[in-house]
């Protein structure tokens, strides 16, 4: 500040004129300058303060407008001025109308501008101060209240950031709080659509507002936690959200919270007590979740709990199973007259039927397995037959190549593990007879009296310590070559007898491919 004050004195005020150019109305001929000293004394005219009537007004304004046009110019020419001045107001007053745009240009580039710069800010105070430099305009609000919640929701993992950034707009401006309660019950609505680990963050940020109080707890008035009402998606979003508020808090202070009188009418759905049923599933959920504490009031009402009343389900139940029970006897008792009446018929002794009331009999109808052998379908078309066999003897051999290549696989299996198998054994008595030795070592050193082993220990030592001869150091050298050869040999060897072995293999598979192919052509 103090350079850029030099810099205007240094350039003699160029840039900061003592009068505006519009404002010089008198020329310098004419202008009448009065010179006064801070410490000359002013007689004042007080008399000028004081109203005096002027019975010669008119005259003396005609006067004045005289004077004045003289100075400072003609009427006309202000006239004229004032008439550009108006036209120039029309002319800024058409230009500064507002043009709406109804395709979402500006809401795309606001929604970019927030976005860029949440995720550009290192901490949330600083998000904060460059957000308030927008000057969101009124309802714009609603659109940062969603981005902050849906860049939280596309993180990896929950960060604190975006929960201390609700949590200081919701104690900034409380015209965020009723922003953020409306989104939190967008979210629960739509919860199903969220992924997991989006599910896990969303719960995680509304957790951490709650716990702080930023967030009003009558939110959870939306929450009815049943089976009907509520999905997978819905119950794992509750318990992230309470287990984060619960390990926040702690047991007494949520304790403390959840049993609240002012709070309950907002926790009627959380704890249900309209039904016993429902009762049950939020206790067992609260349980399931290690929250079991808050439902010790919800145990001892469930223990008093009156019975459910019947519903009409029920009575309708009742009136069906009545109305079956009376249809079946009615059947029953049809039957048995329809037993009687045959029996009569059967002796002779035949009554005439009352007319309306002939009982009509159905047959049976009886299905066996043989209705449905291709023998008893009717002929059709020939060609269709031929497909039909023609399909049937496909699979055949596919499925008879099928067990042949699981034969041979099981057979390559079978070797392949006997060859293992061999190997282990090998390695197992080499073990066994390495660790025999050992011990028969140890118990012939524990045999001898402590004079010979120190003697013995002594030979090692020195046969440790004598330098090897350069023979010696050439012979080992030749003889660790010659094994190297001969393992790379046999490796080579192994491999081009694999690869005979799978040539024959192949050679063998195509050989039979061929013969059922002329088969199959023979069939044909």
């Amino acid at each position: 500040m103090i350079e850029v004050m030099f810099a205007i004195r240094k350039d003699k005020f160029k840039d900061h004129p003592t009068f505006a150019p519009g404002l010089e109305l008198v020329e310098e001929e004419d202008q009448i300058t009065h010179l006064k000293q801070l410490d000359d004394k002013v007689k004042g005219l007080e008399i000028l303060n004081v109203f005096k009537f002027d019975p010669e007004y008119e005259e003396n304004t005609a006067k004045y407008q005289l004077i004045k046009n003289e100075i400072l110019g003609s009427d006309d020419s202000d006239e004229d001025g004032d008439d550009e001045d108006d036209e120039s107001e029309d002319e800024e007053e058409e230009e500064s109308m507002e043009i709406t745009d109804k395709t979402g240009t500006n809401m795309q580039a606001l929604r970019r501008t927030i976005y860029l710069t949440i995720q550009s800010s290192l901490g949330y105070e600083e998000c904060i101060h460059k957000l308030a430099k927008l000057q969101l305009k009124p309802g714009q609000e609603t659109i940062l209240v969603k981005l902050i919640i849906e860049c939280c929701s596309q993180e990896r993992s929950y960060k604190k950031f975006y929960g201390l950034l609700g949590e200081r707009y919701c104690r900034l401006k409380r015209e965020y709080i009723p922003l953020f309660a409306a989104e939190f019950q967008e979210q629960f609505e739509t919860i199903h659509r969220l992924e997991t680990n989006k599910l896990r963050n969303v719960g995680c940020c509304y957790a951490h507002m709650l716990y702080t109080d930023a967030l009003p707890w009558t939110v959870f008035s939306i929450v009815r936690l049943t089976e009907a009402d509520t999905t997978s998606s819905s119950r794992v979003f509750i318990k992230i959200l309470l287990q984060e508020i619960a390990s926040q808090m702690g047991e007494k202070k949520l304790r403390e919270r959840m049993s609240d009188p002012t709070l309950q009418v907002c926790f009627e759905g959380l704890f249900p007590r309209d039904d016993p049923r429902n009762t049950r599933f939020s206790i067992n959920y609260f349980t399931a979740i290690g929250l079991g504490y808050l439902t010790e009031d919800l145990r001892e009402w469930l223990k008093t709990a009156p019975p459910p009343a019947p519903t009409l389900t029920g009575l309708e139940g009742g009136s069906s199973s009545s109305s079956s029970s009376s249809s079946s006897s009615s059947d029953s008792s049809s039957s048995s007259s329809d037993s009687s009446s045959d029996s009569e018929e059967e002796s002779g002794n035949v009554k005439a039927k009352p007319a309306g009331k002939e009982n009509i009999q159905q047959e049976p109808v009886t299905w066996s397995s043989n209705d449905f052998h291709p023998s008893r379908r009717p002929p059709g078309d020939p060609a269709q037959e031929n497909r039909r066999s023609r399909s049937r003897n496909d699979n055949r051999n596919r499925d008879r190549d099928a067990r042949e290549g699981n034969r041979k696989r099981d057979g390559r299996d079978r070797s392949r593990d006997r060859h293992r198998d061999d190997g282990r054994t090998e390695m197992k008595s080499s073990r066994n007879r390495d660790s025999v030795s050992r011990r028969n070592r140890q118990k012939s050193v524990e045999m001898d009296s402590p004079e010979e082993r120190r003697e013995r220990r002594s030979k090692k030592s020195h046969a440790s310590k004598e330098p090897k001869s350069d023979d010696e150091r050439g012979e080992s050298r030749e003889r660790r070559k010659k094994e190297k050869s001969r393992r790379s040999i046999e490796r080579s060897s192994e491999k081009s007898r694999r690869k005979e072995k799978s040539e024959s293999s192949r050679e063998k598979s195509r050989e039979k491919s061929r013969r059922r192919e002329g088969r199959s052509e023979r069939r044909k």
